[in-house]
């Protein structure tokens, strides 16, 4: 009887909210990340690659089906990062990923039916996005080329663990 419940007043049936299960990726080619847009998303919003994972799919199943489906390229090799509970619209687990493409295959391929657009982003772009000071809501008013999601979103910390390895491999070289 543990766990999240609800319970019908009416009928007195006891209902056990569903969690849906997501994997969000930041894919990199090595020096750039790919970053992705959906229309419904604010003007100038471009974020990591997330989808459901299908019934009986492995989180590495489901991060490939997605960078496949999405943007139509071939991830080489993935890593685990992080999990966010995600409440909006439907009660998701995001299970981020940082995925690396293949070398020589980075010509996306847009899925307009998923996305908007879809585009690769150099190290100093995303650095440049990350550093803007002011609220989401006040950065969307801005009209900035690149807008990043917000640092409530799991999607903001890869993106920002991402230019802090690249920025630490780059010292070290």
């Amino acid at each position: 009887m543990a766990g999240s419940k609800r319970v019908c007043p009416s009928s007195n049936i006891i209902y056990y909210p569903q969690m849906a299960p997501v994997v969000i990726t930041l894919v990199t080619d090595g020096a750039r990340c790919l970053l992705a847009r959906q229309s419904s998303f604010p003007k100038g919003l471009y974020s990591a690659l997330a989808g459901f994972c299908d019934i009986g799919e492995s989180v590495e199943e489901a991060v490939r089906r997605e960078v496949a489906e999405e943007v139509g390229l071939e991830v080489e090799s993935l890593q685990y990062s992080s999990s966010q509970h995600w409440p909006f619209p439907n009660s998701s687990l995001m299970i981020a990923c940082h995925a690396t493409v293949k070398a020589g295959q980075t010509e996306i391929q847009v899925n307009q039916k998923e996305l908007e657009a879809a585009a690769w982003f150099s190290l100093d772009e995303v650095a440049t996005a990350l550093l803007r000071k002011g609220s989401f809501l006040q950065q969307q008013s801005d009209a900035l080329p690149l807008l990043l999601p917000p640092k409530l979103a799991i999607a903001h910390h890869m993106i920002k663990k991402w230019v802090e390895r690249q920025t630490c491999a780059s010292l070290a070289a």
